[in-house]
């Protein structure tokens, strides 16, 4: 068997059955009908870095250290990559690759180098380096000559271009990244993994205009109806993405509801910043007009951060997802809070947020590893009530009114399709994002590393792949829950 995996940056189930089933998007319908189909849960924070880093290790962010692009380093108030704090895990090719499988990996956002592989790997859109962009590397020179074009990475590129020029330049993307991905399927391959980030892109900007939004599923529907039509019958295809998809309309401010409430001071705001805070809403209608556009976001950036007092300081957060951090004395440089009090100041914010029915969590809750030491002390969730999170300042509430669209946790994508993969089966059970990987290795008759959290979904597979390896899978959770009893009589 060879296993193909197509990554649809911000794919959101809801609306791929929808137009499907109207017969706006003839191969997901195909797929949908003739293989097996479910929502997929996301991790949280729903970022496309970690999401796509759990994706392909089945691991949750406190065993692999990743809980962003860009998060706080121990010990100081600096943001790093999390990739150099961290030692690198190994992903679902580098598991096959070591088993003799031959592997091509291309645009995975969480690749940020090309390394040796047996077979060949293109570095995402966040690559670190133009002298690491593909694996071997004389394949760079391949791809140039087939006209391929890494992502719009850069934000006030993205931010910048008009929305025809916008949608143009992503559709266009797609279809040089997908036909340089058929031309490396014409070399010998067992597992194959390509990410189209045109979907998430297109939602960002365009959520509210549905034919729009539409448009660019059809580009993407387009692409998988040529892959279909190449596919032999030995060949399994899965469609997975990092996170869904739905409105931004109301946005939380994080740092701003902590300062109301005393535990955040701000210095003293620049002049700009408190001039433009109080009228960024009535003024963000300048987006939609080209000519304004860059005067719009010169100004938006240049008001985004926020200088904070950290003697006066006790909860801080950084970013747009809602990471909180308590500003421990011992732990943080200029740190307030007593070890004593790190308890109960944590439960008097996560009561408070519930309060304006803001969901957040302590991170043990969500997370359990040898890197949970880095993780945020408390981790807002955008849901059906908060769409966003900001951490800006000034505006004297603790909601705005925003545009576009945001990630969702729980209406991310899965389809297989394929030999031995049920047809037109719904998964019922909740399937997530941990458990793409596991499954896989399934596929292969590989062992499932023990220090995975995802599970193999076998309900979506009949036939020999139904049934290979119960016993062994049942010794493995056996001792998985012979574990946390273990962790929870120490801890009693």
């Amino acid at each position: 068997m060879r296993v193909l995996m197509v990554g649809l940056d911000g794919a959101c189930m809801d609306l791929i059955r929808r137009w499907a089933s109207e017969g706006e998007l003839p191969a997901f319908r195909e797929l949908l009908e003739e293989g097996t189909h479910g929502r997929l849960e996301s991790v949280v924070p729903t970022q496309t870095i970690p999401a796509w880093n759990c994706l392909a290790t089945g691991k949750n962010p406190g065993k692999i250290g990743c809980f962003g692009f860009l998060q706080k380093a121990y010990g100081s108030y600096e943001f790093r990559l999390s990739a150099a704090m961290t030692r690198r895990e190994r992903d679902i090719w580098d598991i096959l690759s070591e088993h003799g499988k031959r592997v091509l990996v291309l645009n995975a956002p969480n690749v940020l180098y090309a390394y040796e592989v047996n077979g060949r790997m293109v570095a995402g859109p966040l690559y670190v380096s133009g002298d690491v962009l593909t694996y071997p590397s004389e394949f760079a020179e391949t791809l140039r000559r087939l006209g391929y074009e890494w992502d719009i990475s850069d934000l006030r590129t993205l931010l910048t271009l008009s929305d025809r020029e916008l949608s143009r330049r992503l559709s266009e993307i797609t279809r040089r990244q997908f036909g340089a991905f058929l031309r490396m399927l014409d070399d010998g391959w067992d597992f194959g993994f390509i990410v189209l980030s045109e979907l998430d892109r297109a939602q960002h900007r365009f959520w509210g205009d549905e034919p729009l939004v539409l448009r660019h599923y059809q580009n993407v529907d387009r692409c998988l109806h040529r892959l279909l039509r190449r596919l032999d019958s030995d060949t399994a295809l899965l469609i997975v993405s990092d996170h869904g998809f739905g409105s931004n309309e109301r946005v939380f401010l994080v740092n701003e509801w902590l300062k109301r409430r005393g535990l955040l001071t701000p210095r003293r705001e620049p002049l700009l910043t408190r001039v433009i805070a109080p009228f960024r809403e009535p003024l963000s209608k300048l987006y939609s007009l080209p000519p304004l556009r860059q005067v719009w976001i010169k100004l938006s950036l240049r008001t985004a951060g926020t200088q904070i007092n950290w003697e006066r300081t006790k909860a801080f957060s950084y970013g747009t997802w809602g990471p909180i951090y308590i500003n421990l004395r011992g732990r943080e440089p200029q740190g307030v809070v007593e070890a004593s009090e790190y308890e109960r100041l944590r439960d008097e914010i996560i009561e408070g947020l519930r309060e304006l029915s803001v969901t957040a969590y302590r991170r043990e809750e969500l997370y359990s590893g040898e890197y949970l030491h880095l993780a945020p002390d408390i981790v807002v969730q955008t849901d059906d009530y908060v769409h966003g999170i900001s951490s800006r300042i000034g505006y004297n509430k603790d909601f705005i009114r925003d545009s576009g669209g945001n990630h969702r946790k729980d209406n991310g994508t899965f389809i297989a399709w394929g030999p031995d993969i049920k047809r037109g089966f719904g998964i019922r059970a909740r399937a997530r994002i941990y458990d793409v990987a596991p499954t896989i290795l399934h596929m292969f008759g590989l062992p499932l590393p023990a220090d995975m959290d995802g599970r193999v979904l076998r309900e979506i597979f009949e036939g020999e792949l139904a049934t290979r390896g119960i016993k062994y899978e049942r010794i493995r959770e056996s001792v998985r829950e012979r574990v946390k009893r273990l962790k929870k009589m120490k801890k009693l």
